[in-house]
């Protein structure tokens, strides 16, 4: 009895797979094999590095035939693109490439195998520089019966193009960087990437080097005054750094030390600073001359200061108190130079100007422990009445002993601001005097038609 029970057991086993097996068979679709990029495919050869292009064939489905497939030029599939896509192409010549395996044979489990392209680069490189719409017209043909063929996916045009392998940064030019506080970490690490336009398949020994040229040269071209980071201010641990086989991107490191900048705590060395490095070489590849330098800017200031409670307290002359009644009636009264909109401007006496100096007297309503000092002059339109030229600023605690903090000038009448860094200084009163102006709008008496259009201080 138990016998005749084990024997049904069995039995009823084998149905079960034979079931599965069946509803397997009847969900999976026939084999069916077709290119796996049809139509038109573009591609980049980069010499020394990928001069085949792998025509990729799929065989998908129950995986119970095998097939044969070949490759072949076809012109009249070319011509057939050109027609219905309205392109250009034209035949590639034979003596750019070879088709180097055009034969495949898939097993029965067999899911992906590829045609070979093998470039002639110094040869296509001559023709690509006549016509760059040359391509390679390709069709596969089945020989074996018993497996589908995708109608739609059995041609391919194949059009290439030439680049040089090379090694660049990613961001070039000036990067605006970190914005580190005073109260910031003494240290941080920078990372810079690199990158290749390529599939790299080796280690790239590259090297960097900073070079003050590259900042000099960009203030000259671009009327900028950014400052060379000094090197108590960083530490570049390396010049020569790799990038690992196989992989297309990778990072060098800096680190900036803030320490750097703040040696004297009477006077801590704000400013825009810039650290120009240069890709210098590379290994296995050549460096991208468009992208081989970086400037990278570290912006290291102290707060601005909020200036909603401040008031001025004393000035010597205004557009208000002109004896002409429109100029009079102008807007530009000193406290502009305080409202923190740099679209808004004082104005001195301006049909007969007073002689110079000019000042004003700024209560800032609290102490405050003072880092930089600085203005704006008009822009745009109204550029042309910004000019002043040189004076000093002066601080007190008790608005009744004064000190000075700091001259200032400007070199050209085209610079719109200035901003100086000064000795650590506790004040609540500032006088902002201006003691000379460009010779536009001066007048002999020595008094200049004159706008200022915002006064700062940085500080805590």
């Amino acid at each position: 009895m138990k016998t005749n029970k084990y024997w049904l057991s069995c039995v009823l086993l084998i149905m079960g797979i034979t079931s599965c097996k069946n509803d397997l068979d009847i969900n999976m679709v026939n084999d069916t094999i077709g290119l796996m990029n049809p139509d038109m495919v573009t591609t980049t050869i980069y010499p020394g590095v990928n001069e085949v292009y792998n025509v990729q064939v799929i065989k998908s489905g129950k995986g119970q035939n095998g097939a044969q497939a070949t490759l072949t030029i076809d012109k009249n599939f070319l011509n057939k693109y050109n027609s219905e896509k309205g392109t250009n192409y034209s035949l590639m010549p034979s003596d750019c490439y070879s088709l180097t395996l055009n034969t495949l044979d898939f097993s029965e489990s067999d899911y992906q195998k590829a045609f070979t392209l093998k470039w002639n680069v110094e040869k296509l490189q001559a023709v690509l520089e006549d016509d760059a719409n040359v391509a390679v017209p390709l069709t596969m043909h089945v020989n074996t019966e018993g497996v589908n063929i995708a109608q739609d996916r059995l041609s391919t045009l194949v059009v290439p193009s030439i680049d040089t392998p090379t090694l660049a940064f990613e961001n070039t030019g000036l990067f605006k960087g970190i914005m580190p506080t005073i109260n910031d970490l003494d240290e941080r690490e920078i990372h810079i990437k690199v990158q290749t336009n390529f599939p790299n398949r080796n280690n790239i020994i590259y090297e960097i080097a900073v070079d003050p040229q590259l900042l000099e040269d960009y203030n000259k071209q671009n009327a900028t005054n950014y400052q060379l980071l000094p090197e108590t201010a960083y530490k570049l641990s390396n010049t020569k750094w790799t990038l690992p086989a196989l992989t297309n991107e990778t990072y060098f490191s800096f680190t900036f030390k803030k320490t750097g900048l703040m040696s004297n705590p009477d006077k801590v060395e704000f400013g825009e600073y810039v650290l120009p490095i240069k890709l210098v070489s590379a290994s296995t590849c050549e460096v991208n001359q468009a992208s081989s330098t970086i400037l990278y800017n570290i912006s290291f200031q102290p707060a601005l200061i909020e200036k909603n409670n401040w008031v001025v307290l004393d000035n010597n002359t205004c557009s208000k108190e002109d004896e002409t009644s429109w100029v009079a009636s102008l807007d530009w009264g000193p406290e502009k130079t305080i409202d923190s909109n740099p679209a808004t401007f004082w104005g001195s006496k301006w049909t007969t100007p007073k002689p110079l100096p000019y000042y004003f007297v700024y209560d800032m309503a609290t102490e405050y422990k003072i880092y930089k000092v600085g203005f704006d002059n008009p822009t745009g339109a109204d550029a042309w009445r910004g000019n002043a030229k040189a004076g000093y600023i002066e601080y007190s605690i008790d608005n009744e002993n004064w000190n000075r903090l700091t001259d200032w000038s400007l070199s050209a009448q085209e610079i719109r601001s200035i901003a100086v860094n000064v000795n650590t200084t506790t004040a609540r009163y500032l006088r902002f005097v201006i003691t000379e102006a460009f010779d536009s709008h001066l007048f002999e008496n020595g008094g200049s038609q004159m706008n200022i259009a915002e006064f700062y201080v940085w500080g805590e």
